[in-house]
């Protein structure tokens, strides 16, 4: 255990080290907020129906066999 520990200090400090970004550089426009949360809504609908679907035809989520 020791020896794990130690082999694991080693390569820490060979890791890069993050860089401090200002704040302000992470932020989205609300054009691309909105780009985003249509993208999120119509992922959602497809997921939704695909559910649904599943559930009718009394399959299992990623099977071809009937339950």
């Amino acid at each position: 255990m020791a020896d794990r520990q130690a082999s694991a200090s080693a390569s820490m400090g060979t890791q890069l080290a993050l860089l401090d970004a200002p704040v302000s550089s992470w932020r989205l426009d609300d054009k691309t907020r909105e780009v985003g949360r249509r993208g999120l809504a119509e992922a959602r609908a497809v997921l939704r129906s695909a559910g649904a679907g599943e559930r009718r035809s009394g399959l299992h989520p990623g099977t071809a066999e009937a339950a």
